[in-house]
């Protein structure tokens, strides 16, 4: 090998090491830099940590301000309901087939959410029919009542207990009884007894079914309301008559000595 080409591979070699040279202190000073060895897999966990902290607090502060803002827009009634324990999922549009199974309910026990209550003064409720429910209590007038209602208003599901006094013309479920048989629609007696009567009718030119239990004791009227638009096809009316027979044996105050029964054994005829 010559002189020359012996050169040449020297300075090739010398090239090369300051070029690794240089790019080895480079590394290090970027290295340096950021903080973190380079012969390590890089942290993403900690990268992430500080930026993810601030996303969930800033979540965390959204959710309470949006649980907040829903807080103030309930209404008083609204609050009772839930103080009360009552619950259910806001639904836009009502469906019958929610309300098909045991597990579609939920059971109110009055006299636990409140002493005055009654505690006949119990009913199965469907959580996932209506839009909203509301509660009132007025200890003076010894007046107490539970809404459920549609998104329009149309639609109701209401029970109430209220204090009464006697009348000396006609007790409290008879004058009840008469104004219902006088304002309903087609009004039919489906049931009259000393204690308690259940009435049946429509309202508004027959748009709206009304459905009603009403029950007297020697201290107080309780009432049971179901409203409804009047069903179209038959086997809306099927589902809506099977609605109304459970939502009666359920109540506590309706007289009705049998337990509610499923959909299938309502179809099929069973007790």
């Amino acid at each position: 090998m010559s002189g020359y080409v012996k050169k040449f591979i020297k300075r090739i070699c010398i090239i090369f090491c300051v070029s690794f040279a240089g790019m080895f202190a480079l590394l290090c000073f970027f290295v340096s830099i950021r903080g973190r060895n380079p012969f390590k897999e890089p942290d993403y966990d900690a990268e992430l940590t500080s930026d993810t902290e601030d996303m969930t607090q800033q979540r965390d502060s959204s959710e309470n301000v949006d649980d907040t803002t829903e807080e103030e827009q309930l209404s008083e009634g609204e609050k009772l309901a839930q103080e009360w324990g009552l619950r259910i999922s806001s639904r836009e549009k009502m469906d019958f087939h929610r309300v098909l199974l045991e597990d579609d309910y939920r059971q109110f026990n009055g006299h636990d959410a409140n002493e005055n209550l009654d505690e006949s003064f119990s009913f199965a409720y469907p959580k996932n029919l209506y839009c909203s429910v509301e509660a009132e209590a007025d200890e003076d007038a010894g007046k107490y009542s539970v809404s459920f209602r549609g998104k329009d208003n149309s639609a109701l599901l209401s029970y109430s207990q209220e204090r009464h006094g006697e009348d000396e013309e006609e007790t409290p479920m008879e004058e009840m009884y008469r104004e219902d048989m006088e304002s309903l629609t087609d009004a039919e007696t489906l049931l009259y007894l000393d204690t308690v009567y259940v009435v049946t009718g429509y309202e508004e030119n027959k748009s709206l079914e009304i459905y009603k239990v009403v029950k007297v004791d020697e201290e107080n009227l309780y009432t049971m309301v179901i409203k409804t638009p009047v069903p179209e096809k038959e086997d809306a009316r099927t589902l809506l008559s099977f609605y109304t027979e459970y939502l009666y044996r359920s109540c506590g105050f309706s007289g009705s000595t049998k337990e509610p029964r499923s959909y299938v054994e309502f179809l099929r005829g069973d007790e």
